[in-house]
């Protein structure tokens, strides 16, 4: 079954509050603290997150560079259970942040923003032990719509997702071929975000 993370990508730490709550409510289980928020308000953001929802998944997206152990330490000690560190970054980053994940039983996902041969450095990437990969298109880059990439990252042997402007319209067909799918604006821009989030569930076969 689909994982849909709710990708909170706000700098106020209250309104992503809000709009988590709205969204659990209307039955998501998986939280992502975006790169915006954690910039805005730190690792406090993923700690209000946590000691508010502790059942949900909580994933830091960090988009780490460099540091890998530190960064992640940082993400798995203020109870997130997932963290990102991205494909472009060096080997022995990777390397460190999945060194820190297997201390906690946390996991690495890496992210293929910035990216250009994905499919090769995806292969590399995977030796490494992470544990989830991202075909990420930017809010800049436009709508994720590499849907042949996707089929033939599915092949890596791990979890593979899509983030990228995914909309009610689109969920489905991303739904049906990915592991897990970041929602963001579709739902925290919304003028109704818990409407909106449940028509996101629906769109992904989650909710009748």
């Amino acid at each position: 079954m689909v994982e849909v993370f709710l990708s909170i990508d706000l700098t106020s730490l209250d309104e992503a509050i809000r709009i988590a709550e709205l969204a659990v409510g209307a039955g998501f289980r998986e939280i992502e603290v975006g790169t915006p928020l954690i910039k805005a308000e730190g690792m406090r953001s993923v700690r209000k997150l946590r000691e508010r929802f502790p059942e949900i998944k909580l994933f830091a997206d960090t988009k780490t560079m460099d540091t890998g152990y530190l960064e992640a330490d940082l993400a798995f000690s203020s109870g997130a259970d997932l963290m990102s560190v991205m494909a472009v970054s060096p080997d022995e980053t990777i390397k460190e942040a999945v060194r820190r994940a297997e201390e906690s039983g946390g996991e690495v996902l890496v992210d293929t923003l910035g990216l250009r041969d994905v499919v090769p450095r995806l292969k590399e990437i995977i030796e490494f032990g992470i544990h989830r990969i991202c075909l990420h298109r930017g809010v800049d880059e436009g709508v994720f719509s590499e849907y042949e990439l996707l089929d033939s990252a599915k092949e890596l042997g791990v979890k593979i997702g899509v983030a990228g402007g995914i909309n009610e319209s689109t969920i489905g067909e991303v739904a049906k071929r990915a592991d897990f799918v970041m929602v963001g604006r579709a739902i925290t821009k919304s003028s109704d975000p818990r409407s909106a989030a449940i028509r996101i569930l629906r769109g992904a076969g989650l909710l009748t």
